[in-house]
């Protein structure tokens, strides 16, 4: 856990249980299928990292039929693949209004009248879009250090 995948796979989780504080609400996606899919993207991704880390802690990697380090670079090139999917979608379908995303913020009733204190529906899904990115650029760095280390092996 001590190495740089470890702290950046122990990193990928943190941000996705923030994730998932904000996406708990299921007003903020269950109106469309595509954003459905990015909670099942957050979720397997999640669970990928989840996997690496008991792997990891439970010192089972030499017990693959592979080596372990193909197999993380495997999984974090999917949860690339997955988060950028994610972060397209979520943001297509929650800010455009041609497929039926919000208003902007100045626009949109529900926020007017929240205490300042609160975060409305619009600020949770603009959380939602930047806590994807974040853990988008994680994951990248992250496929890249094993891309590097798989190379220079």
């Amino acid at each position: 856990m001590a190495t740089v995948p470890g702290l950046l796979k122990g990193l990928e989780t943190t941000v996705a249980c923030v994730i998932f504080a904000f996406i708990s609400s299921p007003h903020l996606y269950e109106h469309q299928p595509a954003l459905g899919w990015c909670v099942v993207a957050y979720a397997i991704c999640f669970l990928l990292a989840a996997v690496v880390l008991m792997l990891n802690l439970g010192k089972c990697e030499n017990r693959l039929p592979i080596p372990f380090h193909i197999f993380q670079l495997g999984l974090t090139l999917l949860s690339v693949l997955l988060y950028a999917s994610a972060l397209v979608l979520w943001s297509l379908y929650q800010f455009d209004e041609k497929v039926g995303g919000q208003p902007p913020r100045s626009s949109n009733v529900s926020c007017s009248h929240e205490p300042i204190y609160s975060m409305c529906a619009w600020d949770q899904r603009l959380a939602v879009t930047i806590l994807t990115a974040i853990n988008l650029l994680i994951y990248v760095t992250d496929l890249v250090f094993l891309a590097l280390n798989f190379v220079k092996d």
